[in-house]
């Protein structure tokens, strides 16, 4: 039986993680769970390259301001 919303909501991330392994060895996985595991890493990979990209964009403006102030 599922939880309510709000007993979830309230759980640390490690009693989650704890749950989902327990619950984990009982479920046969879909080709959606791999997937899924795959797209969310892609999103991982693409999240630090618009960081990075971010930082350097900030950098570079800021050193063009100063030397266009200078």
């Amino acid at each position: 039986m599922a939880m309510k919303l709000s007993e979830l909501r309230n759980m640390s991330k490690k009693e989650l993680w704890e749950h989902y392994d327990k619950e984990s060895e009982h479920v046969q996985p879909s080709l959606n769970y791999y997937r899924d595991e795959i797209v969310r890493r892609e999103q991982n990979k693409q999240t630090v390259v618009l960081i990075w990209l971010t930082l350097f964009m900030f950098l570079t403006t800021v050193f063009s301001a100063i030397g266009t102030f200078i």
